[in-house]
Order: structure tokens, then C-alpha cells, then sequence
């Protein structure tokens, strides 16, 4: 996809590459005593803001494996809830505060936090031939902007089909294959979900509905319908969605998803807060959803089986993706350091740290290959990573690349929501697109 951002932060560095552990290597921290600690003069401290619970979720090992593999470096966590995070990268990296080395980047918010300047590039610090070939395509997209990698994938994320095999039994229908080849369509999603959606106490109301999404009417998980018709939702430089977002094969996709609610009333008008507790308690009998809900599910004792995320019969094949990248701040003034810290958990053995203590599907394709072979990832519900792996390097397309993708998924989200509730889509997809134009036109300054 060809975009040229003006203003962007592409100055090069007079630094060698850094390698994952050599203190040799041009630009590293020197080596110092085993026991040194922050403050003494050999030592430097970065600081990286994180998100959530990260640090008792693997992090801290992290860190720890990192500290004794680099001793003449610290790391000072300090994390933040999911939507404070958002906030004080504005606040703290808007001010061009030096207080922060490292942090979690979401990866659709890459090209904005770039075109603002909050990012240093990190081609100096992650050579071509590593991480082109270290990660996996969608990641390398997600956290790159005009060719230049701007941002580095802690992890990425797919989505599978999780249903309940009680109810499926209880009403005779024969579930979805695990089989990646007999993936089911979304007409058989539809056909099956349709025997599903029962009343269960003669009130006239039904308690059990078919189908389900886990993140109803956000862009993450909705975008798979319209891009398994083919269909794209903005122009290729970020800037135009008229044409794109309301186009014939958008508005189709928009239609099936009106249907799903509307017409055949498969899908209950809840929130994303309200979704996974409701195939928990046995009230969804199919819900597409990530692979961390496997933990969830187990843990509430859910009878479920899962399969391959639905297509459109003939069309696309296309899978949600996308997670947490790792940017320095440009106000750094430990960008080494903090280049080496970032290079040790997305290349190095730190990846493989981060997996086994957070469990979310890794963009490193060394740690996919070993997914591939391992044999605990043959039983249930650890198969479920047989499927996202396949997904991750084959069927993942990530969310749209704009320097203004909070206007343009807010907007997305209320339009998607418009529709649940009822809306005509056509209608609710043009104002959207001309609500969208007029939020992106102010980024025509530094696109080109």
C-alpha cells in the first residue's frame, strides 16, 4: 500500500545496529559489575509504560531475564489501564516528556503516533533482514509506515469459532469441523444458527440465540465480513472512505450483519460486556471470539468445542488480527537501551518468556513454527493455537492503515451499532463515509 507522510520522524541515527546481548557491539551499555544497580554511574534505567496487567502476566520475567542477560540495564515498569494508557501516551509523549523510553503501542494507532512524532524509527536498532523475516507479514504491516518499521509486534491475536456442544446436541445439529479444510461459511453459520435461537420457558421470547460476536459492532472482529467479500474500507492514503466504507460489497456485508439481528434475529442485542457471559451461562450456542477466551470457558466448565473463524461461501477467506506493538519515544534519551529491551522480548529469548507467562498468539515466527511441532498443542483446549497459528500467516488481514483510525473507528463502531439496532445499512454506511471524510481531512497536511 503506497502512503507518503510528510513530517514524519525519519531521522537516521549515528548508531551500529545493537545485537540482542553483545556489549561489544557499537552503541551498547558498557559491562558492568553483576551487582550494579539503578543510580550507580555505569547503570541506565529506562522506563516502559505498559498496559494493564502485563506485569504479572509474564513481563516482570521479562525483565528479570532481560536485566541478568544485560546487567548495565534496568527496566522501571509502570502500568496503566487499557483506556488511561491511551491517555497519558497523549499527555506525556504530546508534551515531548522525556520521562518514558518504551511503550505499548496498539497497532492501529502506529501511523498516528508517528505522524505526531511520538515515534523513533527503529531500522537503526533492527536490521532489514531480521525483522522482515522474523515476524509475520500482518505484524510487519501493522507496525510499519511507509516502509520504515516504526513500531515492533509484542504479539498478535485471531479469532476462532467457539460453540456449545450441549446445545448443538440438545437440538440434533452437527457441529463445525476443527478441520482448517471444512471451515464453515457464513451461510452455514446462518442455517444452523437459525435451529439454535430457541424460546426455552413459552414466554414468545427466546432465551438461547445462535450466534454471537464476542466484540459486537467493533471494527476488529466486523471488518472479516466485508473483507471476505473483497470489499475495502479507505483509500490508500488513510485519507477517503467514501466509495470504500459504502460501497456495493460494504453494504452487503453491512446487510448480512442487519440480517443477523433483524431479520433473522439469530443474534441478541447485548454489548461486548454482556457477550462472553452469555455463552458462558449456555445462552449463545455459537460465538467467534479470541483465543484467550479458552481459559474463560474451561474455567466456568462450558461443554464447547472450537473451529475455524466462517467465510463467505466462495469468496475471501479473511481473519481478524492484530495486538500490542513496543515504540521508543522519540524524546528519549536512552533510545539504545531501550532499543535493546524491545529487541530481546520481540526477537530475542524474551519472546519466548512473554509467551509462556501471557499466552496471547506471538508474531515471532520461530515461536509459531514451534507451536507447529510441539505435541502439547494437540490436546484441547491448547489446540486451539493449531488453528491461530494457520490463521495468523495465512488468512490475517489487519485493521485499516490511517493516521486517523480513532476518528475513523469511532465512527466505524457508532455506525455498526446504528445497524444492530436497526438502521438501514446503506443509509447508516453513507453518513458514516461523509462523517468519516470530514474527520480524516484534517491529516491531508502531512499525507501527500
Amino acid at each position: 500500500m503506497r502512503r507518503i507522510w510528510s513530517g514524519l520522524t525519519a531521522g537516521v541515527l549515528a548508531v551500529s545496529v545493537i545485537g540482542c546481548s553483545s556489549a561489544s557491539d557499537k552503541g551498547a551499555a558498557p559491562a558492568v559489575s553483576k551487582d550494579a544497580k539503578p543510580g550507580d554511574a555505569k547503570v541506565t534505567e529506562i522506563t516502559m509504560m505498559s498496559q494493564g496487567s502485563w506485569d504479572k502476566n509474564g513481563l516482570q520475567d521479562v525483565v528479570a531475564g532481560f536485566e541478568k542477560e544485560n546487567p548495565g540495564i534496568k527496566v522501571k515498569l509502570e502500568s496503566y489501564p487499557f483506556r488511561q494508557l491511551f491517555e497519558t501516551i497523549e499527555v506525556k509523549l504530546g508534551s515531548k516528556s522525556k520521562d518514558y523510553d518504551v511503550f505499548a503501542v496498539d497497532g492501529p494507532l502506529v501511523a498516528n503516533y508517528t505522524v505526531k512524532g511520538y515515534l523513533e524509527p527503529l531500522e537503526n536498532y533492527f536490521p532489514a533482514s531480521e525483522w522482515k523475516t522474523k515476524w509475520i507479514e500482518s505484524s510487519i504491516n501493522a507496525g510499519s509506515v511507509n516502509g520504515k518499521l516504526m513500531a515492533a509486534p509484542m504479539n498478535t491475536s485471531t479469532q476462532v469459532l467457539f460453540y456449545n456442544k450441549d446445545i448443538f446436541a440438545q437440538k440434533g445439529v452437527t457441529p463445525p469441523d476443527f478441520d482448517i479444510q471444512k471451515r464453515w461459511t457464513w451461510e452455514q453459520v446462518v442455517d444452523a444458527a437459525k435451529k439454535l435461537t430457541y424460546d426455552t420457558n413459552g414466554d414468545g421470547q427466546n432465551d438461547v440465540f445462535g450466534f454471537s460476536f464476542d466484540q459486537i459492532s467493533r471494527a476488529y472482529q466486523t471488518l472479516a465480513l466485508s473483507e471476505s467479500l473483497g470489499a475495502k474500507t479507505i483509500d490508500e492514503k488513510g485519507l477517503k472512505t467514501t466509495g470504500f466504507i459504502n460501497s456495493d460489497k460494504s453494504v452487503q456485508a453491512a446487510k448480512f450483519y442487519y440480517d443477523m439481528f433483524n431479520t433473522w434475529k439469530i443474534s441478541p442485542k447485548i454489548s461486548p460486556d454482556e457477550s462472553k457471559e452469555y455463552f458462558k451461562s449456555g445462552k449463545i450456542a455459537m460465538f467467534v471470539g479470541g483465543t484467550w477466551n479458552t481459559v474463560q470457558f474451561t474455567d466456568a466448565k462450558v461443554n464447547y468445542g472450537i473451529a475455524p473463524h466462517p467465510y463467505f461461501s466462495g469468496q475471501n477467506i479473511v481473519t481478524p488480527t492484530g495486538s500490542w506493538h513496543l515504540g521508543i519515544n522519540k524524546y528519549s534519551e536512552k533510545k539504545e537501551a531501550a532499543a535493546k529491551f524491545i529487541r530481546y522480548l520481540t526477537v530475542g529469548e524474551g519472546a519466548k518468556i512473554w509467551f509462556n507467562g501471557n499466552h496471547d498468539l506471538p508474531s515471532n515466527v520461530d515461536i509459531l513454527k514451534m507451536i507447529d511441532t510441539d505435541k502439547k498443542f494437540d490436546e484441547f483446549p491448547n489446540n486451539v493455537y493449531r488453528i491461530a497459528t494457520y490463521e495468523a500467516q495465512k488468512t490475517a488481514v489487519p485493521r485499516p492503515l490511517t493516521p486517523g483510525y480513532l476518528d475513523w473507528e469511532t465512527l466505524y463502531n457508532k455506525a455498526f451499532e446504528d445497524i444492530k439496532n436497526g438502521t438501514d445499512p446503506k443509509k447508516a454506511l453513507d453518513e458514516a463515509a461523509s462523517q468519516m471524510d470530514r474527520q480524516l481531512k484534517k491529516y491531508e497536511s502531512v499525507v501527500k
